[in-house]
């Protein structure tokens, strides 16, 4: 038997290897205006609309690959003496990739349609500049004959998925088998939507006064539209592709686990199954009506207008997925790429060196950050800013509020004292307490409430530099406008943006987050300000910036240490610079997003001004101590105001530290 399936694998290799450019050269022959010159013969694939592009594309791509694939078997001789595991492998992937080729190239020339120029008329003047050739259109097939060629070639591939179902059971390699069932996976998908998607729009094309798909037409997506019939035979196909796609998934498992038996028999059921889809949404796309279903909604006795309710809100949905989603978009999207890309990123590192032998995973990571780090890395954006994105920083700007206070609930930004800001000052921003992750110093800057307290201020909040290293976050980051907290930074930023926003604490002041959830012997919890850093008090009297502290309540809370160890993490910070272990977590115990609920106060303080410096003049320690203890003193007085009215903080007290 194997080699009677050889002999038909090397045959359709054989014979679709040329079918390819044979197929094309005729389109092209019964495509080529008249007055065609050398240049149309090489721009044709570029030509008859968006479709046809696609296809020519997929096909000559999955060409050439099967070309290169087929080579070491076509040339060697005798089939004999090819190593069988060779033999499968490679034959049948080349001969799948030529069908595949072939049946992407016949499509690429049913859907032809050029947007030909308009042909000069009567009152051009003579030596008005000719237009080009006209593409011919007299041997196109009709739309109904190109829809029902569509519906025939995905009945091919239905048939060519089963025929590889069936050559599963001569195979000898279980990888083999297991390719062989991917592309017999990949003829039910293609073959199904072709014929829904591609069929159906060939057969009801749009308007011609429009040039687009109308909202009573036919529509790739259009629930309870289109008649009963349509409709019945559309739910009964897809359901058959359903359950064709789940036998493949089974046999797939069974294979994996070596415990796979009567394999021939789950292939012909999976293959009649997926003839009977395929069938099916042949038949619907000949029955579809163009317009709204109002028998079965009677029948249904709901109405997707006008029903009240959870099931009306359900229907809406399947009806308009797009709007539906939209505003849980808008909620979600924030909080994710705020809070979880550092989680996801580490997952996926994770998962390749479990997936993939460790030389390998190892070889793939280094050799793509390299690549990643060099496109990233032109112009230092972590110290310029350079690759701050407008749309980014918009986005955020517009839907960053809303998704906090769904998720938080309250979230509130408001000004301890009266003093404003001016555009000819410069200003330190101090955000306390660091916590666990103080992401808030992140989007505070893009809360219309905050902007509205800054006034004319521009600012810029720079972090810790190792958030700049992993993909996605740091890519983030850099869209948002974030820097990396470093001396040099900060004053190119006061430069730029006249203010910046930095947490003074830092890590030391991490490492003392876990004492907001234990109680002291005096019963009460601590919010602890880690005070001995005064490196940006001297910073703000050397650039003449004034002092604002900036004080939140409730984002300490939101987030925990998996595994909480005090002792150890602050024994490793000392040791290496990092708290070891670390794993934020927050809702459900488990998950990067925050705890939910529990509210927001970001407390803006008064600007405090620094002291006059002369230039070339050196900063008295003297004039540090007395602005570190005014800023601190404002900060003390900030929580005295505003701690009594936050809900949850009754027993919690401020720890100035040390």
């Amino acid at each position: 038997m194997y080699k009677t399936l050889a002999a038909y694998t090397f045959a359709a290799l054989y014979i679709f290897l040329p079918s390819v450019p044979v197929t094309h050269a005729l389109g092209l022959l019964a495509h080529l205006p008249r007055s065609a010159k050398l240049k149309h013969l090489f721009l044709y694939p570029l030509h008859g609309g968006r479709e046809h592009v696609i296809f020519q594309m997929v096909s000559w791509a999955v060409w050439a690959g099967s070309v290169l694939i087929a080579l070491p078997v076509a040339t060697s001789r005798p089939w004999k003496a090819i190593p069988l595991a060779h033999v499968e492998a490679l034959s049948g992937a080349a001969a799948f990739g030529t069908v595949f080729a072939e049946l992407f190239m016949i499509k690429s020339l049913l859907v032809f349609d050029p947007k030909a120029p308009k042909l000069k008329t009567d009152d051009q003047q003579p030596d008005s500049q000719p237009p080009s050739p006209m593409w011919n259109r007299s041997r196109l097939p009709t739309k109904p004959h190109a829809s029902a060629a569509i519906v025939a070639i995905g009945i091919l591939w239905m048939v060519m998925g089963g025929g590889l179902l069936l050559a599963t059971e001569y195979l000898e390699e279980q990888a083999t088998r297991l390719t062989y069932y991917i592309f017999a996976f990949c003829c039910l998908v293609v073959g199904a939507t072709t014929t829904h998607g591609l069929g159906g729009k060939l057969r009801h094309p749009a308007p011609p006064e429009d040039g687009m798909i109308a909202r009573s037409g036919y529509r790739f997506w259009q629930p309870f539209r289109g008649g009963v019939a349509f409709i019945a035979t559309q739910a009964a196909g897809w359901a058959l592709f359903s359950l064709a796609a789940a036998f493949m998934i089974w046999t797939v498992i069974q294979l994996a686990q070596g415990m796979a038996y009567c394999v021939q028999c789950w292939a012909l059921m999976t293959g009649a199954t997926m003839f009977a889809a395929q069938l099916l949404l042949g038949v619907s796309v000949l029955t579809h009506e163009g317009a709204p279903c109002k028998k079965l909604k009677q029948l249904l006795g709901v109405s997707v207008l006008t029903y009240k309710g959870a099931p009306g809100k359900v229907l809406e949905t399947v009806a308009n997925p797009v709007r539906s989603a939209a505003p849980l978009l808008a909620l979600w999207l924030p909080m994710l790429a705020t809070f979880t890309p550092i989680h996801s990123f580490a997952t996926v590192v994770v998962l390749t060196f479990f997936l993939l032998p460790a030389n390998y995973a190892a070889a793939f990571w280094v050799g793509s950050l390299t690549v990643y780090y060099l496109l990233t890395g032109f112009g230092a954006p972590e110290h310029t800013g350079a690759r701050e994105w407008g749309l980014v920083v918009g986005l955020y700007q517009r839907y960053m509020l809303a998704s906090l206070q769904w998720w938080f609930g309250n979230v509130e930004v408001v000004k301890h004292g009266q003093t404003g800001f001016s555009p000819h000052q410069r200003y330190l921003l101090g955000y306390s307490p660091h916590g666990l992750f103080p992401i808030g110093a992140a989007y505070l800057q893009f809360l219309p409430t905050f902007r509205a307290i800054a006034g004319p201020m521009r600012t810029a909040t720079v972090v810790a530099s190792a958030i700049f290293y992993p993909p996605v976050i740091r890519d983030i980051c850099s869209w948002c406008g974030l820097r990396v907290v470093a001396r040099r930074t900060i004053i190119r930023a006061l430069k730029d943006k006249g203010a910046v926003i930095l947490v003074p604490g830092g890590q030391a002041e991490l490492v003392l987050t876990w004492r907001m959830f234990r109680q002291n012997p005096r019963g009460k919890r601590e919010y602890v300000v880690y005070t001995r850093h005064k490196g940006f008090i001297k910073l703000a009297i050397e650039q003449q910036a004034h002092l604002v502290p900036i004080l939140v309540l409730g984002e300490i809370c939101s987030l925990r240490n998996f595994i909480d160890i005090p002792a150890l993490q602050q024994w490793t910070y000392k040791k290496i610079g990092f708290p070891v272990p670390y794993l934020v977590v927050g809702w459900g115990g488990c998950t990067p997003l925050p705890m939910a609920g529990r509210g927001l106060r970001f407390i803006i303080g008064e600007p405090i001004q620094p002291p006059l410096l002369e230039p070339g003049q050196q900063v008295d320690q003297s004039a540090i101590d007395k602005l570190h203890q005014a800023y601190y003193s404002q900060v003390s007085e900030m929580w005295a105001a505003h701690q009594p009215t936050f809900p949850g903080y009754e027993d919690v007290e401020l720890v100035l530290y040390p």
